[in-house]
């Protein structure tokens, strides 16, 4: 058992590095090919707002694979630690932000694709809007399972 996590910590561990690579690639490229694109549509406030919202919402996916990097490279000595219940929790707040993100872009640019609810105009939720929703959550709910983890190894230590 202890040999297939080390090689799924080994597949993740190299996937979120993959990820890492790719993505700063992007993000390299957007930023070369966005400031021309700003230039162009200067008196474009909806596309300019569109572009540096995916940018934005680049970079929060590349600080949350570096908050997972560092979790999953944590994990080779012991992953309860507090740091990495801080890393969780800012992965929670990072999603929070990114449904917030999404959100605002759909008032920008419409909404596209299935509701759940649909209240009024301006009063919606999308699914990707609740898998934001309940990532979040859900980081906050392992950052204190992990807390709760670390108190319980504290108490254990101090025991004889």
């Amino acid at each position: 058992m202890l040999k297939n996590s080390m090689k799924i910590k080994n597949i993740l561990s190299t996937s979120l590095i993959i990820l890492f690579f790719l993505l700063g690639l992007i993000l390299l490229i957007a930023v070369i090919m966005g400031v021309p694109y700003i230039v162009n549509n200067i008196g474009n406030v909806t596309n300019i707002v569109s572009g540096v919202g995916m940018f934005v919402l680049g970079v929060i996916y590349f600080i949350m694979i570096i908050l997972l990097l560092e979790i999953v490279s944590s994990s080779k000595i012991n992953i309860f630690i507090d740091a990495n219940v801080k890393r969780f929790r800012q992965i929670g707040y990072l999603l929070f932000l990114n449904l917030i993100m999404d959100y605002v872009s759909m008032l920008f640019n419409g909404v596209t694709g299935i509701r759940f609810i649909d209240v009024a105009p301006g009063i919606f939720i999308t699914p990707g809007m609740t898998i934001y929703f309940i990532a979040g959550l859900l980081c906050f709910v392992i950052a204190d399972a992990f807390n709760q983890a670390i108190k319980i190894k504290n108490d254990n230590d101090l025991t004889i």
